[in-house]
């Protein structure tokens, strides 16, 4: 009998069998679609919409569809290099996950979830519309009311507190 593993009202086994199966059959590359997957997580988490508490998994899907218009418009300005990163064959290519790695998975992105909260509000917003939107600085700056240095600064924050945070989850 099978254990449900839950996380912010998403089942992992669902993200990682069906949801990541859509997206690598849509992008039709392994390493780009767990991108993609893992991208759609951040968004969901820090995510204000009231949607997302009503139907989790369709709106995951929906970020994710999002992600995959994006990724492929990003393709289209790159060429890609297909270069090794040093992931086992057995993750990327599995078409499920044991009970093992979706603990692993939650458990990392229950950390990430609550580096994300622990951030300021302002420092938060800034850093969804940098790395998340795409906003440039500049934007930022004039969207919010503040200047670039203070964006700046909130984005380092952001960055910092999460590269603490791979440490941590890394020395693991």
């Amino acid at each position: 009998m099978e254990k449900t593993m839950m996380w912010g009202g998403i089942n992992l086994q669902w993200a990682y069998t069906d949801l990541l199966g859509y997206i690598r059959f849509k992008v039709s590359c392994p390493h780009v679609a767990k991108d993609i997957l893992h991208d759609a997580f951040i968004r969901y988490t820090v995510s204000t919409s009231t949607n997302k508490g009503q139907e989790p998994h369709a709106y995951m899907r929906s970020i994710a569809k999002n992600l995959i218009v994006d990724a492929y418009n990003s393709s289209q300005r790159f060429v890609s290099l297909d270069a090794d990163i040093g992931l086992s064959r057995e993750w990327l290519e599995s078409p499920t996950l044991s009970v093992e790695q979706l603990n692993d998975i939650k458990q990392r992105l229950e950390t990430i979830q609550g580096i994300l909260e622990q951030l300021p509000p302002r420092c938060r917003q800034v850093f969804w519309m940098y790395r998340v939107e795409g906003y440039t600085q500049t934007e930022i700056a004039a969207a919010l009311s503040i200047s670039k240095n203070m964006v700046e600064r909130h984005v380092m924050r952001a960055i910092v507190d999460l590269s603490s945070a791979r440490e941590l989850i890394a020395n693991d």
